[in-house]
C-alpha cells in the first residue's frame, strides 16, 4: 500500500520502528546531535530537527511501470509547523542498471518544459541530499525492468529534516506537495504510426494527469469546507466581540470591531443603558498612513454627525444621547477610507482598518 492506503505498484512504510531491530537502531541514530550536526555541517543549514513521524518518508518501494511526476514537496510539517528544509534519500538496490529507469531527475522548471538538471541512478548505498525549496523540482523516470528482472523493485529509505525558523526570503505560504504530470512525449511526430508501447505510455500519462486533477478537485472541496467552517467560527467570534464601553449599560454586540481595538470601514455598537445616559464619549485614533483626514459619518439615536480626524491624530468625540434606562441604542460609524497594514510589505496583516477605538465612556 502507498502512503494513503491505496493498493498498487508503490509501497510506503512510515512506521519505521516497527519494521525491525536494524531500523530501530537506525531511527535512534538519526535523532542524535552527532548525525544532525554532521548534516548541518555538510549543507550549511543549522539546528536541524529530526521527524519522529517520518511524514512522507520511511521506506519506499516501486515496481515495474511506476514513475514519480516532477513535484515540489510540502513546505511545513503538518503537525509541528516546522519548516521542511532537506530531503535525504538512501537507495537500497544491490542490483540496478541505469537503463532500467527509476532514475532521480532534478529539474529547474517543469511548468515550462525545462528538463535541465542532473539524473541520478538509484544505485545501492548511494545517498542524495537536497534542499526543500519552492523550486526543488524532482521525480523519477518510469521503471522498465527486463523480463528476467521483473521480480525486482526500486527501494529507498528517505528522511526529511526541519528547522523551527527559515530565512524570510525563502519562506512561502504553506502548501501541500505540488505535482506536474508529464505532457506529450517528445518523440511523437505528425503522421507516425503509434505502437502498443506508445499507446500504453500515453494512457499512463493521461491516467496520472486525471488522477492529479481528481486529487486537486477533492482537495479544493476540503479547502472550501475548511474555509466555510473558519468563516462561520470567525463570524460567531466577532458577534461575541465587546467594545471597551465604560458605564452602566449592557452591550448587545459590536460589528466591525477587532479584538485589538481596530475598526473596519463600518462599525456598529448596540447597547442598552441601565441608568439614564446623556452622552457617550469616544476615544479614537486614526492611523498615520491615511492619505487624508478620516471622515466619520456617525448615527446615534436618530441624530447624524460628521467628524474629521487627521492622520496620526487622537481625538475625543462627544455624542449627545437621550439614553433612557432600558432603551436599546445603536451607534453606527461609517469611515470614508481604510488602510491595509500589508500595503507597504512590512506586515502580513491584510485587514482593512479605518481607526482604532481606544475606549468609550457613557456619561450618566
Amino acid at each position: 500500500m502507498n502512503e494513503v492506503g491505496e493498493l498498487g505498484g508503490k509501497a510506503v512504510r512510515m512506521d519505521v520502528c516497527e519494521l525491525s531491530d536494524i531500523y530501530r537502531q537506525l531511527d535512534l541514530y538519526l535523532q542524535t546531535r552527532e548525525f544532525l550536526d554532521f548534516v548541518s555541517a555538510v549543507t550549511g543549514i543549522p539546528d536541524l530537527i529530526y521527524d519522529p513521524d517520518y511524514v512522507g518518508g520511511g521506506t519506499h518501494e516501486n515496481r515495474h511501470g511506476q514513475s514519480l511526476d516532477q513535484h515540489v514537496d510540502f513546505n511545513f510539517h503538518p503537525g509541528t509547523r516546522w519548516h521542511r528544509r532537506l530531503n535525504l534519500i538512501v537507495y537500497l538496490n544491490p542490483e540496478w542498471e541505469q537503463v532500467w529507469g527509476g532514475n532521480l531527475q532534478l529539474q529547474a522548471d517543469p511548468w515550462n518544459g525545462n528538463n535541465s538538471g542532473p539524473t541520478i541512478a538509484p544505485l545501492f548505498n548511494r545517498a542524495v541530499v537536497f534542499e526543500t525549496t519552492e523550486n526543488s523540482w524532482h521525480g523519477f523516470s518510469t521503471i522498465h525492468l527486463p523480463d528476467s528482472r521483473k521480480s525486482l523493485s526500486r527501494k529507498s529509505f528517505a528522511i526529511y529534516l526541519y528547522t523551527k525558523e527559515r530565512p524570510p526570503a525563502e519562506t512561502a505560504a504553506s502548501h501541500a506537495t505540488v505535482y506536474v504530470p508529464d505532457g506529450m512525449p517528445t518523440d511523437l511526430q505528425p503522421g507516425m504510426l503509434i505502437d502498443e508501447a506508445q499507446i500504453t505510455n500515453l494512457r499512463q500519462r493521461f491516467e496520472r494527469m486525471l488522477g492529479q486533477l481528481k486529487f486537486l478537485y477533492d482537495r479544493e472541496k476540503q479547502f472550501a469546507a475548511q474555509i466555510e467552517s473558519a468563516n462561520r467560527a470567525l463570524a460567531e467570534a466577532r458577534r461575541a466581540q465587546k467594545a471597551d464601553l465604560q458605564g452602566y449599560a449592557i452591550q448587545n454586540g459590536a460589528e466591525g470591531l477587532w479584538p485589538d481595538g481596530w475598526v473596519g470601514r463600518e462599525f456598529v455598537l448596540r447597547f442598552t443603558p441601565t441608568r439614564r445616559a446623556k452622552r457617550i464619549d469616544l476615544d479614537v485614533w486614526a492611523p498615520s498612513q491615511l492619505q487624508d483626514a478620516q471622515r466619520l459619518s456617525i448615527h446615534l439615536g436618530g441624530r447624524s454627525y460628521e467628524h474629521f480626524i487627521q492622520p496620526g491624530a487622537r481625538t475625543r468625540i462627544e455624542l449627545k444621547l437621550d439614553g433612557a434606562a432600558s432603551t436599546a441604542q445603536e451607534l453606527r460609524i461609517v469611515s470614508n477610507q481604510v488602510w491595509k497594514p500589508s500595503a507597504d510589505g512590512g506586515s502580513t496583516d491584510q485587514r482593512e482598518l479605518a481607526f482604532k477605538l481606544i475606549g468609550a465612556q457613557l456619561a450618566h
